[in-house]
């Protein structure tokens, strides 16, 4: 059964206290809880989400979306310069048009933050927070080619896009 592994082993987490008095210990950042930069193993993490989609284009992304045609129908692809500080892109279908928002990962509290941090910086532990968190709370999407930052809308996270309906992966 799965847990049952626990009543076999149930020193291996022992508290810091059973090791001695707490003066004695060097004093410990953990941060082992959090998920670094997203190396080929958190890959695999993030690849079992049905909205994760990995290596497609934009051009061939936004095409599905726009077919699908549903408000707050999403998905994730890999950023087309996929890198240690934008590695993901947040796509969202929304007013009949399709936005592209980039997924930061900010290295320094080894968190992700979504856009590009010019206008507010909400940050979130993983991808998977993120989405979670705005299937909830409305996403503030923004028109790049609007340069005067006044074109927003507002739209929850509904649904994921399914490519399988639209065409087969690469």
């Amino acid at each position: 059964h799965k847990g049952s592994l626990q009543s076999y082993f149930p020193q291996r987490c022992q508290s810091p206290a059973s090791h001695g008095p707490q003066e004695n210990m060097q004093p410990y950042k953990s941060t082992s809880w959090r998920k670094p930069f997203p190396t080929r193993s958190d890959d695999k993490d993030i690849q079992h989400n049905e909205w994760y989609v990995g290596e497609y284009s934009r051009q061939a992304v936004e095409e599905a979306l726009m077919k699908e045609n549903q408000d707050g129908t999403f998905l994730v692809r890999d950023c087309s310069t996929k890198s240690r500080k934008e590695p993901y892109v947040l796509v969202v279908f929304y007013g009949n048009r399709v936005y592209n928002v980039k997924i930061r990962f900010l290295e320094r509290n080894q968190q992700f933050a979504l856009g590009t941090g010019l206008r507010g910086n909400e940050k979130f532990d993983s991808v998977e927070d993120i989405i979670e968190h705005y299937k909830y709370f409305p996403i503030v999407l923004i028109d790049g080619k609007d340069k005067t930052g006044l074109h927003r809308e507002e739209c929850y996270l509904t649904q994921p896009l399914l490519l399988t309906r639209h065409f087969s992966p690469l």
